[in-house]
């Protein structure tokens, strides 16, 4: 038995001692930190009517829940980034017959880097529905002409990433509310069109 135990231990360890040698100066990466693919982002907008006979003020706030699914999209030296978005909105409106409008919207927005710097431009569209406080009564009064209308929004501007996960950003926004002509021939569907600025901070993780 003594003979046999010698005999394995020998040719393990010649087997051992003919096996390549691990190259310890490449460093292992044991956790490395995970893609950042959600962000939670909040935004105002402050938009003044045109194109319409109530000449509306909107103050619009916004809160949103974002995914990024995929990779980003590399075209030689530009990269990609695509967002679908979920907002909230909120928007104050100052002038005119009404009130008030709340709604939701699903987004999309692209972001583009630029370079290995913390700025980048992005665009966003997203088209939703929801409610306001018309006066459904009047005809005359150029409003909405019903509670129910859909959204329309769009903004693009400059991102700047403060940290890997919270960013800041500015830009011009176009919003847009109809009742796709529901309202008629009762009240008149007016398209409220306004246009301003939004500003906004999101943290990713």
């Amino acid at each position: 038995m003594g003979k046999i135990f010698v005999l394995l231990f020998t040719l393990a360890l010649a087997g051992l001692t003919k096996a390549a040698p691990r190259d310890f100066s490449t460093p292992v990466v044991l956790d490395p930190s995970p893609r950042k693919v959600w962000e939670v982002s909040v935004e105002t907008a402050q938009t003044i009517g045109a194109d319409n006979s109530s000449d509306n003020y909107f103050a619009t706030q916004l809160f949103s829940f974002g995914i990024e699914p995929f990779r980003p999209l590399v075209l030689g030296p530009v990269r990609v980034r695509w967002q679908l978005i979920n907002s909230f909105v909120a928007s104050a409106i100052l002038e005119g017959p009404d009130q008030y409008y709340l709604g939701w919207a699903p987004q999309i927005r692209a972001i583009v880097p630029l370079g290995e710097s913390r700025w980048s431009i992005y665009g966003t569209f997203g088209a939703g529905m929801g409610v306001a406080n018309a006066n459904e009564n009047d005809p005359k009064d150029g409003g909405l002409g019903q509670d129910f209308n859909f959204l329309l929004m769009s903004n693009a501007g400059a991102r700047y990433a403060i940290t890997e996960a919270w960013s800041v950003w500015l830009g011009g926004m176009w919003l847009h509310l109809s009742n796709a002509e529901m309202s008629e021939p009762k009240k008149e569907n007016i398209g409220a069109d306004s246009f301003g600025v939004v500003l906004g901070a999101g943290w990713a993780f």
